[in-house]
């Protein structure tokens, strides 16, 4: 089982501007990760939080449909969302709107036993979930740790601290080049001397480069026509983590994994992103993926 924590929200996507008018979609960066997990086929257990109105009782009818296994714990407050607008490539820009104030307060019993735990993005940097996610972490000890900062704003000096604190701890890393920009002058020389086992950097259309030890391996994007980008990076970690785990690497393990299972793991997720641009939002066509796992999982 792979146990996952993030914030919940319904994605409002600008589609006119007169009069405005909007698609909704569930998203979040880290219930997109698992949303893609699911559809591969691997067990998930999604842990988030949700408001009492019929918004939030649709979002959490939406986790199950999409196999999440969801542990929601309940705000009484509306459903948080975030407007989202996209420029001429398919870039999306966001207004997030959260109402929830109250502390995190998750089932952190029910993350024992997780083959690897995945957190980031917004809920992570929050002061007030930040007990919860704790929690969460203590109770997921001997599990391959994953952390995904997903910044879309300069931390503050709060956030940096609480992000170099996770970078202690966590096994894995994925970042985007905008994530390292935010958080270093030299990104690519800052990711390589990080403390996680591997380190993992997207670089968009040009592809990504790990680092694991003394192995440095860097493998080219793939070249498909774009519909938008939302959500490519979270189904990277997905195709990251769903490679680690059909190959048997686990946080033991990780650090003996060869340069060439390394290469086909980078080459996966940087496949599996890709797919994601071909569709509008956060999600992957059918017969794209049917032909990914066919490719990469031999299915």
């Amino acid at each position: 089982m792979l146990a996952l924590v993030g914030e919940t929200l319904v994605d409002l996507v600008l589609e006119e501007e007169d009069p405005l008018r909007f698609t909704g979609a569930l998203g979040g960066s880290v219930l997109n990760t698992a949303s893609a997990l699911a559809r591969l086929g691997l067990p998930v257990r999604f842990f988030s939080e949700v408001g009492t109105d019929w918004l939030s009782l649709w979002c959490e009818g939406e986790m199950e449909r999409r196999r999440l296994n969801p542990r929601l714990f309940r705000h009484p407050a509306p459903m948080p969302l975030a407007l989202v607008r996209l420029d001429r490539e398919g870039n999306a820009h966001y207004s997030f709107h959260r109402p929830f104030q109250a502390p995190y307060r998750p089932e952190a019993e029910a993350a024992r036993g997780a083959w690897a735990f995945h957190f980031g993005s917004l809920l992570a940097l929050e002061a007030r979930a930040q007990e919860g996610v704790e929690a969460l972490l203590e109770a997921a000890q001997g599990a391959l740790l994953s952390y995904d900062p997903n910044l879309r704003n300069p931390p503050t000096p709060r956030e940096r601290a609480l992000i170099l604190g996770y970078l202690e701890r966590v096994d894995l890393l994925k970042l985007s080049w905008d994530d390292a920009r935010l958080l270093f002058d030299d990104p690519l020389e800052a990711v390589r001397g990080l403390p996680p086992t591997l380190k993992v950097l997207t670089l968009g259309p040009e592809g990504a480069v790990a680092f694991l030890g003394e192995v440095e391996v860097r493998v080219p994007g793939e070249r498909v026509d774009v519909v938008d980008t939302v959500g490519a990076g979270d189904t990277f970690t997905a195709g990251l983590l769903a490679l680690l785990f059909r190959k048997g690497l686990a946080r033991e393990s990780l650090p003996s994994m060869g340069e060439e299972t390394l290469e086909e793991v980078l080459k996966g997720a940087v496949a599996l992103s890709a797919l994601a641009c071909t569709v509008r939002g956060a999600g992957l066509p059918e017969e794209g993926l049917k032909a990914w796992r066919a490719r990469f999982l031999g299915d």
